[in-house]
């Protein structure tokens, strides 16, 4: 079996709208026929047990669990699929799936309040292996980047073994930042606090857990699955149409969760999106019976947003 990660971003900026937009898209295997899912019909999760120091009292998890309950809500109407806490971890948060333990694998949500630029020797292998942020417990992304969810999965199957939510709550010196927030108004307008709505929680988390289930960006404004979210938005704490629909059709009630699948006549579109047409292509089918002696770890960053994070906070550190 080979495994991948892809990582599903939500970034400060602004996305135009393009022509034909579907309501949603899924997330693709790269270079296979095949879109990511869950085989079972649940997400367990475990919170860090450090929160964050900068959100009052335990409101950062009032606002995460109102976030997962936007989608529990969504799967009573048309899936069987849950969403269930089980206790903090404490310790380090280890973001990413290790093969060789596969037991000892969980599905962690953690802040990263420290930017690895900070703390991270620039010498540090970590940096070219990617594993700064678990080795220093720091935000090792994009400085425009509000929250990333890697997910770990089969290549061969598009099976999904594990999902972190990382979120950027640090604070670089002559960088951005982000202050999560979790009251519902009104919108900051003199520097970010506290008790005005700068960087929404629950916002930014009800996006992060559609890039679990499988969900990808679009361009629709105030879509839940917009890849960009400005400052002050509430609006993807809403679960919007679009999104319901791809999560219905991925995981429908008492049956097998959806495969993507080669369309019929269209050579090698994949149909992976609520539109009804192509999103990309891939290779034929007959790559589905490949089979792999080594156990490899590819991972894979997109970075969607990122020109209009620079063009929206141009003292950002990349």
């Amino acid at each position: 079996m080979s495994l991948g990660c892809v990582a599903g971003l939500l970034a400060l900026g602004a996305q135009a709208q393009m022509g034909e937009e579907p309501v949603y898209r899924r997330t693709l295997v790269p270079g296979h026929p095949l879109c990511l899912l869950w085989p079972v019909r649940e997400y367990v999760y475990h919170l860090d047990a450090a929160g964050s120091a900068r959100t009052p009292g335990n409101t950062e998890v009032t606002a995460i669990e109102a976030s997962f309950d936007s989608w529990r809500r969504l799967s009573g109407t048309c899936s069987d699929f849950q969403f269930i806490r089980r206790e903090d971890r404490q310790g380090p948060a280890i973001v990413g799936y290790d093969p060789t333990r596969p037991r000892e694998n969980h599905n962690i949500i953690t802040f990263r309040e420290t930017s690895c630029r900070e703390v991270a020797p620039a010498e540090d292998p970590c940096w070219e292996d990617e594993t700064c942020g678990n080795a220093y417990q720091c935000w090792e992304h994009g400085a425009g980047t509000i929250g990333l969810t890697t997910s770990t999965f089969s290549y061969r199957d598009g099976r999904v073994l594990d999902s972190d939510i990382e979120l950027n709550a640090s604070q670089p010196r002559g960088g951005y930042g982000f202050l999560f927030t979790t009251v519902d108004s009104p919108v900051c307008e003199r520097g970010a606090a506290v008790d005005c709505v700068s960087t929404d929680l629950q916002n930014t988390m009800t996006h992060e857990i559609g890039h679990v289930v499988g969900l990808d960006h679009v361009f629709v404004p105030g879509a839940t699955m917009e890849a960009t979210a400005p400052p002050g938005e509430l609006q993807k704490r809403i679960i919007d149409p679009g999104s319901a629909e791809g999560f219905c059709s991925i995981y429908p009630k008492h049956l097998p969760p959806t495969q993507c699948y080669v369309r019929e006549g269209a050579g090698m579109a994949l149909k992976a999106d609520g539109r009804g047409s192509g999103c990309a292509a891939a290779p034929g089918p007959g790559s589905l019976g490949l089979a792999w002696a080594a156990l490899a770890l590819a991972r894979l960053r997109r970075r969607a947003g990122r020109q209009a994070v620079r063009a929206a906070a141009p003292g950002a550190r990349d």
